[in-house]
């Protein structure tokens, strides 16, 4: 066989293999640097104990939880107390009005047919047990 033969059937199989290594992915290389030096420290896992500043500060911060969610509870329940009220009177309970309560302090608004409505509606808040001011921001429905 000649030279020139040898050639020619081996140029194939060499070209297959140079793609193929060209395909090939990157193995990736161990890497033995030492990374200690540079790395944070870790966080001590021994318990700290609580100094009583800080179980004051978290007293505190759940008795003021508490209060905030027993004031909500407190307004929606006067809140409810006055609307059943108003909702009762005669003169009264076909109106929509609007009551909202914070602490004893109950606010009305709406609107109302006259005078008597809006003086009769304030007077039965004022009635409410738990209620020690009122605001009537209550308006006289426009005539037309």
């Amino acid at each position: 066989m000649n030279h020139r033969t040898v050639t020619l059937a081996l140029a194939p199989l060499l070209l297959a293999g140079l793609l193929t290594a060209c395909g090939k992915k990157e193995e990736p290389v161990a890497d033995n640097t030492n990374y200690a030096a540079s790395a944070p420290a870790v966080a001590d896992p021994t318990p700290v104990e609580a100094s009583p500043s800080m179980a004051e500060s978290a007293a505190a911060a759940t008795a003021s939880a508490a209060d905030s969610a027993g004031n909500a509870v407190s307004n929606a329940a006067l809140t409810a107390k006055v609307k059943a009220a108003l909702a009762a009177d005669v003169s009264l309970k076909t109106l929509t009005v609007n009551v909202d309560s914070n602490g004893n302090h109950v606010s009305l608004t709406g609107e109302v047919e006259n005078e008597a409505q809006r003086t009769q509606a304030e007077q039965v808040a004022r009635g409410v047990e738990g209620v020690s001011e009122v605001t009537n921001n209550l308006t006289l429905k426009a005539k037309g």
